[in-house]
C-alpha cells in the first residue's frame, strides 16, 4: 500500500512540475529592449498594462482576424494593423546577425502555439523575420 501511495505522489508531483510555466517565451530583441527600458508596449486605453497584457493573451486570435477583416475586407492598410509589425518587434538574431523566424522552435510565436497545440498558419504567406534590418 506505501509503494501505491509513493508512485502516486510521484506521478502527480511530476504533473504538477510539467504544468509548471517556467519558460517565458523569446519576446524577440525590440521587444525586449521596450521591456528592459520600462516602456509599455501595446498598452490599452483605459487599462493597467498588466490586464492590457493578459487581454492580448486571451484575445490573440480575435485581434488577429479583427485585423486581418479589416486589412482584407475593409482595405485599412498600415499601422498596427499589419501582422509585419508584430514581427518587427517579437523576432530575434542569431549569433551571425541573421533574423530567427518568430515560428521558428523556441522563438515568441511557436512557443505559445506549441504550448497550446495549435497550428501557426499565418505564416504561410506572411513573413517570418522584418523585411530589412532594423
Amino acid at each position: 500500500m506505501s509503494r501505491l501511495l509513493i508512485v502516486l505522489l510521484s506521478a502527480m508531483l511530476s504533473i504538477t512540475a510539467a504544468h509548471a510555466d517556467h519558460h517565458i517565451p523569446n519576446l524577440g530583441e525590440k521587444a525586449n529592449e521596450f521591456k528592459d527600458d520600462g516602456k509599455k508596449a501595446h498598452k490599452r486605453e483605459g487599462m493597467s498594462h498588466a490586464a492590457s497584457l493578459i487581454m492580448q493573451r486571451k484575445m490573440h486570435p480575435e485581434l488577429l482576424s479583427h485585423k486581418r477583416d479589416k486589412t482584407l475586407r475593409q482595405g485599412v492598410r498600415g499601422g498596427y494593423t499589419q501582422l509585419q509589425k508584430c514581427v518587427d518587434c517579437h523576432t530575434s538574431v542569431d549569433k551571425n546577425g541573421e533574423h530567427i523566424p518568430v515560428n521558428a522552435p523556441d522563438q515568441f510565436c511557436s512557443t505559445c502555439h506549441e504550448k497550446v497545440g495549435v497550428s501557426l498558419d499565418c505564416f504561410s504567406c506572411h513573413r517570418t523575420t522584418p523585411a530589412e534590418d532594423m
